[in-house]
């Protein structure tokens, strides 16, 4: 029952609240009205941080890869890539005006351009004979081939550098070059200041010096001419291989043991092919892009 004014009374506000009881089930279930409210509010506010946190992973990738596409982006615009195919040659004329022969299966990046108080580089994957101009007036004359085992600083000169498998050589016909190999070398030096007629060879983990070479002879495949000194078997077939995309197959195991010497003359792989068979007294079937060696019955 609710209770009922009394008469008021001195120094006593002239009203009052009237008291109700209220059952404890119904005080029970605004708690935990209340309760839930919370929770869902603090719910909501983990899963924002969840889903935040989602997209900083997602996101990350993405403007990683963003970047390093922006980044070859950058590289592929600074440099001009030129490339043989299998069986050609190409002459390249550089900014410097010094010249360039690409042997088959060869590319070569330069840079759009070269500032006068940087040097000149140039980066070779494949064969390349260089005839470098000299720089005159300039605070920086350097030309730098890099490839990726050696590299190769010269001022003004004429050279060969061959990539052919796991080795590398540069044969010297004019002026002076430094070569430094990249790699630890365990027999032999790492850095040649290369003569004319020197000839440098630097596979894994070693290098050789061949002095006095003729150098009327360096980079001759310029005019198809190929020059065997006891060459092995498993260099002429890196060299098909390398030069002309096709692997060659030996059918008789003695014929991994020989080597030939000689000159050859071929513009295609026919001829070669032809030539080499003659040179060797060999049987060469040429299929699928494949060569089989076998010796003559």
């Amino acid at each position: 029952m609710d209770d009922q004014f009394s008469p008021q009374e001195q120094d006593r506000p002239p009203f009052r609240f009237r008291r109700q009881e209220v059952p404890e089930e119904s005080t029970a279930a605004s708690w935990q009205h209340i309760a839930s409210r919370l929770s869902g509010k603090k719910t909501g506010t983990g899963r924002r941080r969840v889903w935040m946190a989602l997209s900083a992973v997602v996101m990350l990738p993405v403007l990683a890869y963003a970047s390093y596409f922006m980044y070859c982006h950058i590289v592929a615009n600074s440099t001009k890539e030129y490339h043989t195919a299998y069986g050609e040659i190409k002459r390249v004329v550089l900014p410097d005006s010094s010249v360039v022969f690409l042997n088959a299966n060869s590319t070569l990046r330069v840079p759009l351009e070269w500032p006068p108080e940087k040097g000149r580089s140039v980066w070779l994957d494949g064969e390349g004979y260089f005839e470098v101009s000299k720089r005159k007036g300039t605070p920086n004359a350097r030309f730098v081939v890099h490839t990726p085992a050696i590299d190769v600083e010269v001022l003004g000169t004429k050279f060969n550098v061959n990539m052919l498998g796991q080795r590398t050589t540069v044969s010297l016909k004019e002026g002076k070059v430094q070569l430094t190999a990249k790699a630890p070398i365990s027999k032999g030096k790492s850095v040649f200041m290369m003569k004319p007629g020197d000839e440098v060879l630097v596979g894994k983990n070693f290098s050789q010096l061949k002095e006095a070479i003729n150098t009327e002879l360096i980079a001759d495949w310029r005019n198809h001419r190929y020059h065997f000194d006891n060459t092995s078997m498993a260099d002429i077939s890196d060299m098909i291989l390398n030069k002309f995309g096709y692997t060659v197959v030996i059918l008789t195991p003695e014929l991994e043991q020989r080597t030939i010497s000689g000159d050859l003359y071929a513009e295609n792989i026919r001829q070669l092919s032809r030539a080499l068979s003659i040179t060797m007294n060999i049987n060469i079937e040429t299929k699928d892009e494949q060569m089989l060696f076998s010796i003559k019955d």
